[in-house]
């Protein structure tokens, strides 16, 4: 078998073999795997490329609701709200499609999306008065063109919340003070998302084909490999460096370090107790290795800075 040693910094340790194939780990999420950071049960990919499929998403309401019941318990929170609007929306409107009921939402859940969103701003506004003057007209040019794009019933193009981010980070980036820096950042990482607020969910959905709104209320669940040491940082493209994380919780890590990822998910730790829990279960029915799950507890001990520290005392029972 191939043997790999996996570094990180000055530390380095030997693992005999692969684990598990990637055929093999997918296989696992047969098993009603829940997500290593949020807890929350994952749907197996073979699944959502089926259901991309299938013509009834495109259908009426009534239509698509048949073909996503049965995946409404391992939705998002988010996701699951908004489904549940569908199914109340579409027995008063029987032959409109998610689309078409979205677009009878859109007003409403803009009002309600640019509050908030206009909270946020006016807290990043704030800090121009001990900014400097370069960096806080940078700061007033962007809020100028964000609050016309918010504002506008018709924008030419929607808002962005990663875009403004982005931005927001290039101007602030040469900024003497860090902690002025991170508080900033930190503030506007509050501008909601799709998946955290029903209202964002909605404006960025309406404009939308209906089986892409469909398959949106599932593919946070969708299960994925993550890598715990991200391949920029060359980290290993087999089973010795993936874990089994739901769509959202990979996409969301971008390349921060496990440590950030638990600052923003308190109860990992836990939730990866609960998914090594199952795999321990998994490993005792030969559905799963043992030395994955070894290897699985090493790993994410060293990148979590110690934070996470699974008990696997259940292997040897």
């Amino acid at each position: 078998m191939e043997k790999k040693i996996v570094k990180i910094e000055n530390i380095s340790f030997k693992v005999c073999e692969i684990p598990l194939t990637r055929k093999e780990l997918k296989n696992l999420l047969n098993y009603h795997i829940p997500c290593l950071c949020c807890g929350e049960e994952m749907l197996h990919p073979d699944i959502y490329t089926k259901l991309m499929e299938m013509p009834e998403l495109s259908g009426s309401a009534l239509e698509a609701i048949s073909v996503l019941s049965p995946y409404e318990k391992i939705m998002h929170p988010v996701e699951r709200q908004v489904f549940n609007m569908f199914k109340t929306m579409a027995v008063k409107y029987p032959d409109k499609n998610f689309k078409e009921l979205l677009q009878m939402k859109k007003d409403i859940h803009e009002l309600a999306l640019v509050k908030i969103q206009s909270v946020i701003f006016n807290k990043i506004s704030f800090y121009r008065r001990i900014l400097p003057k370069k960096t806080a007209r940078q700061i007033r040019k962007l809020m100028i063109k964000t609050n016309d794009i918010i504002y506008d019933p018709e924008p030419h193009k929607p808002f962005s919340r990663r875009i403004f981010i982005y931005k927001l980070k290039n101007i602030i980036k040469n900024l003497e003070s860090k902690k002025i820096k991170e508080e900033i950042l930190e503030i506007a990482r509050r501008l909601p998302r799709s998946s955290d607020e029903v209202c964002a969910f909605v404006v960025k959905n309406a404009r939308k084909r209906s089986s892409v709104i469909a398959l949106n209320l599932i593919h946070p669940s969708v299960g994925t490999f993550e890598h715990l040491m991200p391949k920029c940082m060359k980290g290993l493209n087999n089973s010795l460096n993936f874990a089994l994380e739901c769509s959202y919780c990979n996409n969301s890590r971008h390349h921060y370090p496990i440590s950030v990822q638990i600052e923003e998910n308190p109860y990992m730790p836990q939730n990866a107790q609960i998914q090594i829990d199952k795999l321990i279960s998994l490993c005792k029915k030969g559905l799963c290795k043992k030395e994955y799950i070894i290897n699985l507890q090493q790993i994410l001990h060293i990148l979590s800075d110690e934070m996470i520290c699974l008990d696997i005392s259940r292997l040897d029972v």
